[in-house]
């Protein structure tokens, strides 16, 4: 069994279904709570029913025995009355709120009270925008309230300040989603700005790491030994070397004279044997 609350807004009894807690028959809805406002207490409520919700019956606030999201279960039989005796009841619901100093604070649109003494702990007003942020709904105590006349409500100037908010209004919500952006735009400025500076920090230590491995460089090649040069003459012949050292042809040996001919005298001497071709013959 859900533990049942002690203390409620008066909206949330309102319209709800009544039944019987011996017969669970539908008795009507709840209309109206019935008030006393100078003692600042709820004494029951008006149940209407029949044709038109033409019926009204009554009940006192100890009653009522049980109250759910879908239902309030009462344990005894209502008391009739009439629509006349149910317009007579005072409630400070739709009561302007305003301050001893002439300013208009709001108007009461609900209140909350004890289930089982009847006592109003807070009358709740949408603030109008004086001393508050418009639209948002503020809690009034009702020892604040000075003075009540047929459609107003009077508290000090100064207190107004000082209520609590019961429920924040659209721009008070707008505005706080507003301050949220705010800061997480904040938050994530300086993670950038941090992530930038380690990106600079960076960028510094590789252009320092780079700067001493381009002199550690060239300290090395200013100590390193310089290769011996040779002369291309010592190495490489001239071309007109090639003339010079280039094997000649060697000249074509000279051709012996051929013998004379019969035709030519033959010196005066004496005969050889082998001289005379005939004696071969």
């Amino acid at each position: 069994m859900s533990q049942q609350p002690t203390v409620i807004r008066q909206s949330e009894l309102l319209n709800q279904v009544v039944l019987d807690r011996a017969s669970m028959q539908e008795m009507g809805q709840v209309e109206v709570l019935w008030t006393y406002p100078k003692a600042h207490r709820v004494f029951g409520f008006i149940c209407k029913s029949g044709w038109l919700g033409t019926k009204k019956t009554a009940f006192n606030l100890d009653q009522l025995e049980a109250i759910g999201s879908d239902g309030a279960i009462v344990n005894s039989q209502p008391v009739e009355t009439d629509a006349e005796k149910v317009r007579q009841l005072e409630c400070l619901v739709d009561y302007e709120v305003w301050t001893d100093g002439g300013d208009r604070v709001g108007k009461i649109v609900d209140y909350t009270f004890e289930l089982q003494t009847g006592e109003i702990h807070h009358y709740l007003y949408a603030s109008s925008g004086w001393g508050g942020i418009v639209g948002s709904v503020y809690m009034l105590p009702p020892n604040y309230i000075l003075r009540l006349g047929k459609e107003r409500a009077v508290v000090p100037t100064e207190s107004v300040e000082s209520f609590a908010i019961y429920r924040a209004g659209i721009q008070a919500q707008f505005s706080k989603v507003k301050d949220l952006l705010k800061e997480e735009k904040t938050q994530v400025t300086e993670e950038v700005r941090s992530l930038m500076q380690q990106a600079k920090e960076k960028a510094r230590s590789l252009k320092e790491k780079a700067k001493t491995v381009a002199e550690q460089l060239i300290d090395d090649f200013e100590f390193e030994e310089e290769p011996t040069t040779v002369s291309s003459s010592a190495s490489e012949p001239a071309p007109w070397d090639d003339w010079e050292l280039e094997e000649k042809p060697p000249a074509p040996e000279p051709k012996k004279p051929e013998p004379m001919k019969a035709d030519t005298p033959k010196p005066n001497r004496a005969p050889d044997a082998w001289d005379d071709d005939d004696a071969w013959i």
